[in-house]
């Protein structure tokens, strides 16, 4: 059996989507997450896809990379259908992967996949090692909300240097990048929950199909514990119900703190990713 590989950039055409979906369909798990379905038709993203079709034209295998930040980052991970693993087929979209990484000079990169030891072997076999995990949370939209008295969301409008202040108040000052690209990136909506005019608290929203995504969630240091990150979650789950959306998902590393907040406020695990880096 003959198989060929090839590389397709950003945006991907119907046909090569159409196959794709098919074969994430034939899988118990969801997949679709890790290998940043929402964005392979969108013409804004910077990131490929490496396919592996028979002869007889039947898609078997793919990878996808993505550079998640416009920072030259790239996230990258791989499916081959249980029929033809064992192959070697994956170790070549890997090696697809890397010449896809090497032609976009790309300056690092990390491969998720969900958590299992198949996976582990795979990656490991390929020279890499296990560097963080992150949990994905959802919780069903709501419909309805009542904020706290004094309390209000609305969609940023030029507080730049206020969001700049509480993101390195939250996180550091490497966050500001990530914030700079969820300000320009089209279909990232960076909202701000004030009190009483003061910003105590922010999150970029990332609609998807059925799901709305938190990210960049930060609670000021000195307004935590107030419950303003409860409020902010329901407010998200309850913009989610206005949108037509089923779900709120977001990520949250293992170790985080935060963890807690979410899973009180509602959320449940799905699934746990391992990040990867090359040795």
């Amino acid at each position: 059996m003959n198989i060929s590989l090839s590389i397709e950039s950003f945006p991907l055409d119907s046909q090569t989507i159409n196959d794709m979906k098919k074969l994430l369909a034939t899988f118990q798990k969801d997949y679709s997450v890790v290998l940043q379905e929402p964005v392979w038709d969108q013409p804004h993203t910077r990131g490929f896809a490496v396919v592996a079709y028979t002869d007889e034209g039947e898609l078997i295998g793919f990878a996808t990379s993505v550079d998640i930040i416009g920072l030259h980052h790239y996230e990258w991970s791989a499916v081959v259908h249980p029929d033809y693993r064992r192959q070697s087929i994956g170790s070549a979209l890997a090696e697809g992967i890397h010449h896809g990484h090497t032609q976009r000079e790309a300056e690092s990169e990390l491969a998720a996949f969900i958590e299992d030891q198949e996976a582990a072997g795979f990656l490991a076999s390929l020279g890499y090692s296990e560097d963080f995990k992150e949990i994905q949370l959802g919780v069903a939209a709501l419909e309805t909300v009542d904020l706290p008295e004094g309390v209000s969301v609305t969609q940023f409008n030029e507080e730049r240097e206020e969001l700049e202040s509480l993101l390195r108040a939250a996180f550091d000052e490497e966050v500001i990048p990530v914030m700079a690209h969820n300000l320009e990136e089209a279909g990232r909506d960076v909202w701000l929950m004030k009190k009483d005019g003061k910003l105590v608290a922010t999150a970029t929203l990332v609609a998807e199909e059925d799901a709305l995504w938190v990210t960049a969630f930060a609670v000021h240091p000195e307004e935590q514990g107030k419950g303003y990150g409860q409020a902010f979650l329901a407010w998200s789950r309850n913009l989610a119900h206005q949108q037509g959306k089923q779900q709120v998902l977001l990520d949250v590393e293992t170790d985080n703190n935060a963890l807690g907040v979410y899973t009180k406020a509602g959320f449940q695990p799905i699934n746990t990713v391992a990040y990867w880096k090359r040795v």
